[in-house]
């Protein structure tokens, strides 16, 4: 069983469908939209970050992130009509969960659902963490809070 399998499984325990985990993102705090168009990069996409509430003090700060919290980024295909870019059809549904017990990956589950909402079959030590060490001072999250 891998660990993205594992924590659907957990998430599916506790009541939870893995294709109604993440219905309300929208309501939480968005912080950041980024767009990377380089189809040969393995980031590509129009991508969204939002954080739910309970992680938004910790999010701010860059630190403190509480049990259990989360951050989903959607990733968009990337159109460019006329030279404006917009976002397209969403691709994949990635998320971060804030879990102790997640020692490999600096206490944090990595996931992704695609645009069907079935789970990705991903290596989250490879394909996400690896990535997201270089903010170790930051509790691996990449995304900052912008002051206005």
């Amino acid at each position: 069983m891998t660990r993205l399998t594992l924590a659907v499984s957990l998430l599916v325990a506790a009541g939870k469908s893995p294709d109604g985990v993440f219905t309300d993102y929208r309501s939480w705090q968005h912080v950041k939209s980024m767009v990377i168009p380089d189809k040969a990069n393995g980031l590509y996409g129009f991508h969204h970050v939002f954080v739910e509430p309970k992680a938004l003090a910790a999010y701010k700060a860059g630190k403190g992130y509480p049990e259990g919290s989360h951050l989903v980024v959607p990733f968009y295909e990337v159109k460019d009509e006329g030279g404006a870019v917009h976002q397209g059809p969403l691709k994949m549904l990635a998320f971060m969960r804030r879990e102790a017990a997640a020692k490999e990956t600096g206490g944090w589950r990595f996931g992704a659902y695609d645009a069907g909402g079935k789970v990705m079959a991903l290596d989250v030590k490879a394909g996400c963490f690896t990535c997201h060490e270089a903010k170790k001072d930051r509790e691996y999250v990449f995304s900052e809070w912008a002051a206005q």
